[in-house]
């Protein structure tokens, strides 16, 4: 009951969103192109983010450190989180248009940093999004029969007809729910098969392999997945920023099962080893005027050192 309840709420959810014109967000997307192009201040203004990053954090206390620390920065993104939009909406609407735009107006895919035309995945999720629709209309007609397994073939589906997107805290870790799954701060563009390798494996280390070596052998635009873990080959500190700011937005989230594998140490280490660039603080600016929520970790890189991560797993 609880696989067809779940392969429902698929439905309705595509069915919303099969209806609506790609023609819009390709609109928006040129017009948003346009003005990079004619003044890169648009793209990302410091001048301007130093203000209202002065203005947003103004009523926490700097001074305090640990677990204090993370209660004051848990509040405060939380509490400023005030539009919180439903994964379809902040995907189509605002990823590939332009929040994860790089100032050239076009968008890498975040394991392989292989640069991508958002045209081209605006269109091919707009045609994926029919296809899904299509084949979950079909198992739902399915769905009664006993023999049948609908999560098997729901997860086949979901397998085969992938987005253009990654949610660096994977949604099985969160059971693909709302708030959780359309916040843009740990959505990124990746490609399909970057997705695949990547699964809803914890982020390793391997003492194996060294992308930023020019002497690694492996070099598959994606990263290396073993025995149930993934080193990317690239955006090695975004994710790890990404990360940390849902471990601070959503402590109580995650899955038991999942939450004892995550190295925070090791997240803490590509933070500092990878800092934040001008694409990440612009992805920054863009979703606090969207969501009303900054990264912290963006615009305070030592917070990450100086907080005791409170989690608490969901059972």
């Amino acid at each position: 009951m609880a696989a067809e309840m779940n392969l429902l709420k698929n439905v309705q959810e595509l069915e919303q969103w099969q209806c609506e014109d790609c023609d819009t967000q390709l609109m928006i997307l040129r017009e948003n192109q346009q003005k990079i192009q004619t003044n890169l201040d648009v793209y990302y203004n410091e001048q301007e983010d130093r203000k209202v990053i002065e203005r947003y954090y103004r009523h926490v206390i700097n001074e305090q450190d640990g677990l204090a620390l993370f209660i004051k920065y848990h509040e405060l993104v939380k509490r400023t989180h005030k539009r919180r939009l439903p994964y379809f909406f902040s995907k189509d609407e605002y990823l590939y248009t332009w929040v994860d735009l790089y100032p050239d107006g076009s968008v890498r895919s975040i394991y392989s940093g292989e640069r991508k035309d958002p045209e081209t995945l605006i269109v091919q999720d707009y045609e994926i999004v029919k296809k899904r629709y299509e084949e979950f209309r079909q198992l739902l007609k399915k769905a009664r029969k006993k023999e049948f397994n609908v999560e098997q073939k729901l997860r086949g589906i979901e397998q085969q007809l992938k987005f253009n997107t990654e949610h660096v805290v994977p949604q099985s870790w969160f059971g693909a729910r709302e708030p959780m799954k359309g916040d843009l701060h740990h959505l990124f563009v990746c490609q399909p098969e970057c997705n695949t390798v990547r699964s809803n494996f914890p982020y390793a280390d391997f003492p194996f392999y060294e992308p930023e070596s020019p002497d690694e052998r492996i070099q598959n635009h994606c990263g290396v997945a073993d025995n149930g873990w993934f080193e990317p080959e690239h955006g090695k500190g975004t994710v790890a920023r990404a990360m940390l700011y849902f471990l601070l937005r959503y402590p109580t989230e995650i899955a038991k099962s999942f939450r004892r594998k995550i190295d925070i140490p090791l997240l803490v280490r590509w933070h500092k080893q990878f800092p934040a660039t001008i694409y990440e603080k612009h992805r920054n600016q863009a979703i606090f005027l969207i969501q009303g929520n900054r990264n912290p970790f963006i615009d305070f890189p030592k917070l990450a050192e100086q907080m005791a991560f409170s989690i608490k797993s969901k059972e």
